[in-house]
């Protein structure tokens, strides 16, 4: 399997809670001060929290997810091995 053919799910939903965390941020910004929105929550931004909750959780998932896609798929003692494995005939399909 070459390294492009990988598909780390960690990407995508970074990507989507990154979006969403950010577009939630904004709202919360852009209301933090309204009185009747908030007022049940003792006026505290929920949106605007649980946007950056959102934001790092997905900052992290897509940092993650980039990191180990970079990451080379077999190593040299990998090879080696299977160098070795075909040589005596161990290998299996």
């Amino acid at each position: 399997m070459s390294t492009e053919a990988r598909f780390d799910i960690r990407i995508p939903i970074g990507a989507l809670f990154l979006l969403l965390g950010g577009i939630l941020t904004i709202y919360g910004i852009a209301t933090h001060a309204n009185v009747d929105l908030y007022g049940r929550s003792e006026n505290i931004a929920i949106n605007l929290w649980w946007g950056l909750v959102m934001v790092v959780f997905g900052a992290a998932m897509l940092y993650f997810g980039l990191k180990a896609h970079r990451r080379p798929l077999h190593s040299v003692a990998g090879e080696e091995t299977e160098i070795r494995e075909h040589r005596l005939g161990l290998e299996r399909e």
